[in-house]
């Protein structure tokens, strides 16, 4: 009789165990899901859940992270997570609608600052050429103060983008000349100077693989004055950089009437068509600036026209200018007549790199991260040209 009671009682406590452990849940991972799907998961066992919110780029809802991950969870055990609340536009002072540089270079030459007249890198007084050991720098700055890369061609048609906090900025070089230098090697390939504009804009993209590396080069008919100007032109394209057109003969406009207009500026685009085909960007870069005004009879001819029997249409021009452009979403913004940035030093004046830069440190674009959406605080919202892009504000 005792053994039997014995046996019933070891009977009835495994039972009882089982039975106690078929109520004990098994902890699933939540992690990057939405709240929801924990709170449901808690609500069926009679959980506890004790939830941290934090600024995160994920959706708002998002389960950051969770403790435990796993295993069976212990009476009155509480859930711990932390949950995304979305960004912080407001801290990281997030604005589309701020202006972005355009920085115009000229020839990168293989040369120390120490040993131009002036010492911080311009080769000419102008400022228009630029040491390789300056350039470098430029490029240091550029990213330590937060600027990202971004092409022309995608700036022209309102495509930011760039990382959450970070700003854009566009890189062009007009005339070929002094920006690309090669060789090759046994098997017949192209070997890049490593200390023209190009070698270093490489060099770069390797150090920094979020910099997003990327220029547009803008030629006149004598191209990289190389005997490799083709195989230049597509290497170029086939490592991320676009070709635009700087007219044929780097003609003042002024100083020519419109047949010539048409004339500087479709041969040009014949040439590029010839080399690479739908593969140059329609953006001409305006030598010596001018026109200076789009109310130029020649303005029309650069935009829209026709040589030898063809049509050309472009998208942009680019000024000789002075300071950045207001955003692609601005109701001020203009594609057809974009200023640029002299990439030159002068103490901190007549617009060079660092003036224009400490103005940008209170007008800069910061990036939302989000390239399908425009964020602005809410203030600024009249000031969106039409866009098919969704809007935010805070």
């Amino acid at each position: 009789m005792v053994i039997f009671m014995k046996k019933w009682i070891a009977l009835f406590f495994f039972c009882w165990c089982m039975i106690g452990c078929m109520h004990v849940p098994t902890m699933i991972n939540f992690e990057g899901k939405d709240r929801k799907e924990l709170e449901n998961f808690v609500s069926d066992y009679h959980l506890e859940i004790e939830v941290e919110e934090v600024y995160s780029e994920k959706q708002v809802g998002t389960i950051l992270e969770q403790y435990p991950k796993s295993g069976k969870i212990r009476k009155n055990e509480k859930i711990k997570i932390v949950v995304s609340k979305g960004i912080d536009y407001e801290g990281l002072k997030i604005n589309e609608l701020g202006d972005i540089p355009i920085m115009m270079y000229h020839g990168i030459w293989d040369m120390q600052n120490n040993d131009t007249d002036d010492k911080n890198g311009n080769v000419d007084h102008y400022g228009y050429q630029r040491t390789s050991e300056a350039f470098r720098k430029d490029l240091e700055f550029f990213y330590k103060e937060g600027y990202r890369m971004i092409r022309l061609s995608d700036f022209v048609h309102g495509k930011i983008d760039v990382e959450l906090g970070k700003s854009p900025i566009i890189l062009t070089f007009d005339d070929g000349k002094h920006n690309i230098s090669v060789s090759k090697n046994e098997q017949g390939e192209l070997i890049v100077d490593s200390h023209s504009a190009v070698g270093i804009l490489e060099e770069f993209k390797k150090k920094y693989p979020d910099f997003k590396v990327t220029a547009t080069f803008f030629l006149n008919s004598s191209l990289f004055e190389s005997e490799y100007n083709e195989e230049i032109i597509k290497w170029l394209i086939e490592h991320g950089y676009d070709i635009g057109n700087h007219s044929a003969d780097h003609v003042d406009f002024t100083k020519v009437n419109s047949e010539e207009a048409s004339k500087q500026i479709g041969k040009m685009y014949s040439i590029l068509d010839a080399i690479i085909p739908q593969k140059y960007v329609p953006i001409v870069a305006l030598p010596f600036g001018s026109p200076y005004s789009k109310e130029h009879i020649n303005f029309s001819h650069i935009l829209n026209s026709s040589y030898n029997g063809k049509n050309y249409h472009t998208d942009a021009t680019l000024r000789v200018g002075w300071e950045a452009n207001p955003s692609p979403f601005s109701k001020d913004f203009d594609a057809t007549f974009l200023k640029r940035i002299r990439a030159y030093d002068n103490s901190g004046t007549d617009f060079d790199i660092e003036m224009n830069f400490k103005i940008l440190s209170k007008t800069k674009f910061i990036s939302d991260g989000n390239p399908d959406m425009i964020t602005v605080p809410e203030d600024l919202k009249s000031n969106v040209g039409e866009t098919t892009l969704k809007l935010n504000t805070y």
